[in-house]
C-alpha cells in the first residue's frame, strides 16, 4: 500500500489533556488494520472513549460518548471517523476509556484556547458558579489538574488546590429556544416507545410545579403543544433548564424508559446534549 508522507507541523490547536487511566489498548495498524479497531469499538455498544493516533510527529483523536461517535480532529482541522483513518492509515493507535461527561465536553472544547481567570483558586470557583461555566478546567503549574464542568459544576476530574487557573471554555448556546427544540426532539424520540408519553409528561410537570414554578399548569410558562415543549420567551433559560431536565427525567422513570435506548446519537454530538444536562439522565 502507498501512502502520502505526512509531514510534521505547527498546531494551532491546545491539545486538551484527559484524565489518566490505563489504556484498553495501544497498537500498530501495520498489524492489526484500521477495519478491526473499528469493528471492536463499534461492538462496545456503550462505549465512551478517546482514540489517540500518532503517525510521524502528527496526531489525531476520536472520541465517543455513550456509544455515539462524536467525531476527530488532528492539528489543525475536524476530521469525520473515516477521515481520519485515512488521513493515518499506519498509526500508533491507543484507546482510553473516559467518562461520559469527559468525552462530550472534550469534544466540544476542541477549538478552545486556555484563558487565565482574573481569580486564583479556590476564589476562582465562585466565579466559574456564577458564569454557569462549561469546559474544562486547569490547573496546577503545568495545568496537570483537570476538571470537567457542565453549567457551573464540577463533573468529572479533580479540583486544584490553590493557585492560577486557565480554562477552556465550551460553547454554550443556552437559550430558550434552542432549550425547547432539543427537548421536543428528545420526546419525539420517546414516543416511539411510549405513545402516551405526552400525558405522563404534563402529570410529572404538575408533580414538579413546587419545585419549579414555571412548570405549573396555570401558570402556561412552560407547556405542550402536541408533542412539542413550548415555553414562554422571557423565561430565565436557566430556570427553563432545570425544569425542563426534572420534568424529562421524571416523565422517563415513570415509563420505565431509558435515554440511552433511544436513537440519540445525533442529539449526543450537538453542544445542547451537554448544556441541557442531558447526559444526567443516560
Amino acid at each position: 500500500m502507498i501512502t502520502a508522507e505526512l509531514t510534521p507541523i505547527r498546531s494551532d490547536r491546545f491539545w486538551l489533556p484527559l484524565p489518566s487511566r490505563p489504556a484498553l489498548y495501544r497498537l500498530s495498524t501495520d498489524h492489526y488494520p484500521w477495519s478491526e479497531v473499528r469493528g471492536d469499538l463499534e461492538a462496545r455498544p456503550m462505549l465512551s472513549a478517546v482514540l489517540e493516533a500518532e503517525q510521524q510527529g502528527r496526531r489525531g483523536r476520536l472520541l465517543w460518548n455513550a456509544g455515539a461517535a462524536l467525531g476527530g480532529f488532528d492539528d489543525t482541522r475536524d476530521l469525520g471517523v473515516n477521515e481520519l483513518m485515512s488521513v493515518f492509515p499506519r498509526a500508533t493507535v491507543q484507546v482510553t476509556l473516559v467518562d461520559p461527561a469527559v468525552a462530550g465536553l472534550a469534544w466540544q472544547c476542541r477549538s478552545a484556547q486556555p484563558e487565565a481567570l482574573s481569580a486564583a483558586w479556590p476564589q476562582a470557583q465562585s466565579q466559574l458558579v456564577t458564569s454557569n461555566f462549561s469546559g474544562a478546567l486547569l490547573g496546577g503549574e503545568g495545568g496537570e489538574v483537570i476538571s470537567f464542568w457542565q453549567s457551573g459544576r464540577p463533573v468529572a476530574g479533580s479540583l486544584p488546590v490553590s493557585g492560577q487557573v486557565r480554562q477552556l471554555s465550551a460553547p454554550q448556546p443556552l437559550g430558550g429556544q434552542a432549550l425547547v427544540e432539543f427537548w421536543s426532539k428528545v420526546l419525539l424520540l420517546a414516543s416511539s416507545q411510549a405513545g402516551n408519553i405526552a400525558e405522563i409528561w404534563r402529570s410529572s410537570a404538575a408533580d414538579l410545579a413546587d419545585d419549579h414554578p414555571c412548570l405549573d399548569p396555570f401558570a402556561r410558562e412552560v407547556w405542550l403543544e402536541k408533542l412539542s415543549v413550548q415555553a414562554v420567551p422571557d423565561l430565565s433559560a436557566t430556570e427553563l433548564r432545570d425544569a425542563l431536565l426534572a420534568v424529562f427525567d421524571a416523565t422517563l422513570r415513570r415509563l420505565r424508559l431509558r435515554l440511552r435506548n433511544l436513537a440519540v446519537a445525533e442529539l449526543q454530538a450537538s453542544p445542547m446534549w451537554s448544556v441541557s444536562g442531558a447526559g444526567d439522565l443516560i
